[in-house]
């Protein structure tokens, strides 16, 4: 994915409206629309306000690296699905647990999983 497809939409997904993003990246807004429509390519300096702004790495805005951090092959982002912000919370909550509540989250998570199939499986059924 390239650059500017990446900046949009983490702008979207944060909820933020290009004035915001520029606030916060203590750019000029008519910088952040040049970035989004490919007017533009980012400076260094650029780069890393934005990079804080989001608090994603350069990689990751450049689409070098997938939303965990794993380098990709190419340089582009893989197509796949982008981690929402709400994801990405997730996971560094999880990161933050102890080995004890890593587990206790995954055995909730299989039970959870466990009982959404036992109930799609019963709906199949009475059709």
């Amino acid at each position: 994915m390239q650059f500017n497809r990446i900046l949009k939409e983490l702008r979207l997904e944060m909820g933020y409206t290009q004035t915001e993003l520029a606030s916060k990246a203590h750019l000029a807004t008519s910088c952040i629309a040049m970035f989004e429509t490919n007017k533009r390519e980012p400076t260094a300096n650029s780069l890393i306000a934005l990079a804080n702004a989001f608090n994603v790495s350069t990689d990751y805005l450049l689409g070098l690296e997938d939303d965990f951090g794993t380098r990709t092959a190419s340089t582009a982002a893989p197509t796949g699905d982008v981690l929402s912000s709400e994801e990405r919370k997730l996971i560094e909550q999880y990161r933050q647990l102890n080995t004890s509540g890593k587990h206790l989250i995954d055995e909730t998570l299989k039970t959870l999983l466990t009982t959404a199939s036992a109930a799609k499986s019963e709906q199949k059924k009475k059709f």
